[in-house]
């Protein structure tokens, strides 16, 4: 199992419900800042109180970084570490769906 500091750690990005998320995964960000924006786990409810109106209707997909395929840089933020995506996300590498209330349980580290 992996321990903080080290290892690779899972994406997760913040969307609305009604967000579409096709196939692949491309939403209005990454036409105009030419990424998508993700977080780590510890700071994905900071991410959605920044960015998303108080009771806005919120999914969290967890991404598998392995099967992203675009590069993924992490950008120094003052808030920490925060994962771009490069590029287009397939399907295939979103391997969960969940809501704010739901992450407690979710996984930092990929283990497997």
């Amino acid at each position: 199992m992996g321990s903080e500091g080290s290892g690779v750690r899972w994406l997760y990005h913040v969307l609305s419900v009604a967000d579409d998320l096709g196939d692949p995964f491309a939403p209005p960000s990454l036409a105009v800042e030419g990424f998508i924006h993700c977080s780590f786990l510890p700071l994905v409810a900071e991410s959605a109180r920044r960015y998303f109106a108080p009771g806005a209707r919120l999914r969290v997909l967890r991404i598998d970084p392995a099967r992203v395929g675009a590069k993924i840089e992490i950008a120094s933020t003052p808030r920490g570490p925060m994962p771009h995506v490069l590029g287009a996300i397939p399907r295939s590498a979103i391997v969960e769906t969940l809501t704010l209330d739901a992450l407690a349980g979710a996984p930092d580290f990929v283990t497997s």
